[in-house]
């Protein structure tokens, strides 16, 4: 079994997460920005299957994260979680991220485990990437 890898800068949340995956038997490790999910990530390398990763993070967003670690680890598996936007918003960090990768907040811990089982399970370990969308900007004038 896998080591997985929580990132939310959200303490409650970041618990309650390890709390579920812990007691389903997964050997967890954490961060809560996304400097100090590189330094874990960097000590667990080859043993962290899964990231679970809040879009939004101090110094930077889960999407960016999970383009960053999945270059050092090919076979990375994501799941993105958020309680304030919908998986469409990776799209603008070159992410196609479907419902099969992202959980909105607040979830039951059924809802987080059956994510993970289905992550684990799948062929695909990485959402696919796409070409980022630029956002629009309003002309002056």
């Amino acid at each position: 079994m896998h080591t997985i890898l929580i990132v939310d800068d959200e303490e409650t949340d970041r618990e309650n997460i390890r709390r579920i995956l812990e007691g389903k038997g997964y050997t967890v490790v954490e961060g809560d920005s996304l400097e100090a999910a590189m330094a874990v990530f960097e000590q667990h390398r080859y043993s962290i299957g899964l990231l679970v990763a809040d879009v939004s993070l101090p110094g930077g967003n889960g999407c960016d994260l999970a383009v960053a670690l999945s270059k050092q680890n090919s076979d990375l598996r994501v799941l993105f979680v958020s309680g304030h936007v919908g998986a469409e918003v990776c799209q603008y960090y070159g992410l196609e991220v479907s419902g099969e990768h992202f959980l909105q907040k607040p979830f039951e811990a059924a809802e987080l485990l059956s994510k993970v089982s289905q992550i684990m399970d799948a062929e695909a370990s990485f959402p696919k990437f796409c070409a980022p969308r630029q956002l629009r900007t309003r002309n002056a004038g």
